[in-house]
């Protein structure tokens, strides 16, 4: 199975679901599936802002004592986002329109690091 199934099949599954990426924390996007989003939304500037947000948050954890990041959820007007650590370099992040289903879609992201995890483990 592919990234991008993997990810298009996720986005399926969750009611309001509008976009999943692989990213590493520099960014850089690895894959993509792109559904049911709003076309003037940027996803690649609001993936880079999100990173620096994760990068951020992990640092906080770490700092405080607090352990690993494992999941950050970031809601707004137009969109939630529900980021998900792969390991401390890659993650996934999902996209969900207004009303989408917030706890299936962390269900899903669960499943697909159980899938995903042992592809970026050095």
């Amino acid at each position: 199975m592919t990234f991008a199934s993997i990810l298009s099949e996720m986005v399926g599954r969750v009611e309001g679901g509008a976009v999943a990426l692989i990213l590493g924390t520099d960014g850089i996007v690895i894959e993509r599936f792109i559904g049911d989003i709003d076309p003037a939304l940027d996803i690649d500037l609001i993936a880079t802002e999100l990173t620096t947000l994760l990068r951020r948050s992990i640092h906080t954890a770490t700092d405080t004592g607090l352990g690993d990041l494992r999941e950050m959820l970031f809601n707004t007007d137009l969109m939630t986002f529900v980021l998900r650590s792969l390991t401390p370099e890659y993650f996934v992040l999902f996209g969900l329109n207004p009303g989408g289903n917030v706890g299936r879609a962390r269900f899903e992201l669960r499943k697909a690091q159980l899938v995903l995890e042992p592809e970026f483990i050095i």
